[in-house]
């Protein structure tokens, strides 16, 4: 535990020592930082409302260009559809991925980003066999800067995904809403 500790203390002592010239902008702060991004997102699997939590974390270049990995997972009850060779009365979803962030105007207070995430998940029934997916999530959002460090955003996008067979790409394939916080490093 010592050593952990020990690590995390000069990451973040590198961090704030960090060069003070980029190759873009921003000449009085290091330009590479590290940026965490709880989310929730609220969709439809089928007809029936479906909720994914998740997160995002990775390095982010002057406030502008963030990538790194996320994952999500469902986080309510879904019901799939009845089939004569599969009941599928319930299942689970997660998937996880890289994930890439263009942000504009980062320094105004109301700012927005394009984004995305490409990856695979499991779908896995209560009863019958998983499937691997294949998932894509492209979007925007619209955020506030709530202090120097701390960002509220809503986002809107498509899930698409491929390789599912119960539910069926298409059941899964879906527009989604999304309320987040984008907790940037401090400078």
């Amino acid at each position: 535990m010592k050593k952990l500790w020990l690590v995390l203390l000069l990451a973040s002592a590198t961090t704030a020592f960090g060069a003070k010239e980029s190759l873009v902008g921003n000449e009085n702060n290091a330009p590479w930082r590290m940026a965490l991004k709880p989310e929730y997102q609220f969709s439809k699997i089928g007809s029936e409302f479906a909720g994914l939590a998740g997160v995002q974390l990775g390095p982010q270049l002057n406030e502008t260009l963030y990538f790194g990995f996320g994952f999500y997972g469902l986080a309510n009850s879904v019901k799939g559809s009845a089939t004569p060779t599969n009941d599928l009365s319930a299942f689970d979803l997660w998937y996880g991925g890289l994930t890439v962030d263009y942000t504009f105007f980062s320094d105004r207070l109301v700012h927005c980003s394009v984004n995305a995430l490409i990856g695979g998940g499991r779908i896995s029934p209560s009863i019958g066999d998983s499937s691997t997916v294949f998932v894509a999530t492209p979007g925007v959002s619209v955020m506030i800067n709530l202090t120097k460090q701390i960002e509220f955003g809503i986002g809107a996008g498509y899930r698409f995904v491929a390789g599912a067979d119960q539910p069926s790409d298409s059941d899964l394939s879906k527009p989604f809403a999304s309320i987040f916080l984008r907790l940037n490093e401090s400078y």
